[in-house]
């Protein structure tokens, strides 16, 4: 399964909209979240408020097949839900989505990276 993080800060004073925004998410835009999430294929989705001494962020994770398609989906998609979703990025975050639609295409690693580090826990490993 193929996932993403994004983070995006939260504007000042808008945290407590933020935390409503969510509220809506699991309550009143609960059914319309949930069927536009199947529509992505999207199998996970975390939203995470995180504190620091800079100001407020939202971290999100998202989990689907395809988070290509996904994400090209919420960005473009006319459905009212995804119109309302991406509204609500612009003021909470003062991020319009439709920016990012260069992002979303898919473009192979390129071939002269150097990999500086990595870990892989290996399974059974004792310890």
């Amino acid at each position: 399964m193929a996932g993403i993080i994004l983070t995006f800060p939260i504007m000042a004073g808008k945290v407590e909209a933020w935390r409503r925004f969510c509220q809506e998410l699991a309550g009143s835009r609960k059914q319309t979240y949930e069927a536009s999430r199947r529509r992505l294929g999207i199998t996970r989705e975390r939203l995470t408020l995180v504190e620091t001494a800079f100001g407020s962020a939202a971290v999100t994770t998202l989990e689907a097949p395809n988070v290509d398609w996904a994400l090209g989906q919420i960005i473009s998609s006319s459905l009212p839900f995804d119109r309302w979703y991406r509204e609500q990025v612009r003021e909470l975050h003062g991020i319009n989505l439709a920016g990012y639609e260069q992002f979303l295409q898919h473009t192979p690693l390129p071939s002269n990276q150097e990999l500086i580090f990595e870990w892989t826990l290996l399974s059974g490993a004792d310890e």
